[in-house]
């Protein structure tokens, strides 16, 4: 009776061990995934990122003004998403605590929020040097901390912004690259 005991518990204890590194597991998997990009650079090739129609998706057409601004708006809606672009940013040399100014316009309140992602456009696609939370309406992000320092130089980039619904479940519309020259000086 001694051994069935002991063959019992060894495999309980085996089955202890065996759920608790699974569990383990999931929850490091969890802990990954919950980890905003904003902290990592991320290279990426310029075909994850379509911009056709997404669901619910608007048409958006995109308006330069003299000040560098874009305006984009919905052709088909009376109620269009507007997006404020920039046309060029200055960085320090090697800094990652930078100045920017990305803003999701009032029109868009009760609408859309807005997120923004800063990318640097290289040969083989994009990297991702900063990636915000969702943006409210009238709201503006006006200091970013870059995944890394840049050497000095002129950069062609593009700000990413999407639009999500202020649904339950924050729909994503058209987003909108804006090109945009990064000077680091």
């Amino acid at each position: 009776m001694k051994k069935e005991d002991d063959e019992r518990y060894s495999r309980d204890k085996f089955s202890i061990i065996l759920l608790t590194l699974i569990l383990f597991m999931l929850c490091v998997m969890i802990i990954i995934m919950l980890i905003p990009r904003k902290y990592c650079c991320i290279n990426q090739s310029s075909g994850l990122y379509p911009n056709g129609n997404a669901a619910g998706g608007v048409d958006l057409t995109v308006d330069s003004n003299e000040e560098g601004n874009s305006k984009v708006e919905n052709r088909n809606d009376d109620q269009g998403v507007a997006i404020s672009g920039i046309t060029a940013l200055t960085f320090p040399v090697m800094e990652k605590e930078v100045d920017v100014d990305f803003y999701n316009p009032e029109k868009n309140a009760d609408m859309f929020y807005q997120t923004f992602e800063l990318r640097l456009i290289k040969d083989s696609g994009y990297e991702t040097l900063y990636t915000s939370g969702l943006v409210e309406p009238g709201k503006r992000i006006e200091h970013i901390t870059l995944c890394r320092g840049l050497a000095a130089g002129v950069y062609q980039a593009v700000v990413h912004v999407q639009p999500y619904r202020m649904d339950e479940d924050r729909t994503p519309t058209n987003n909108a690259d804006i090109k945009t020259e990064l000077i680091v000086r």
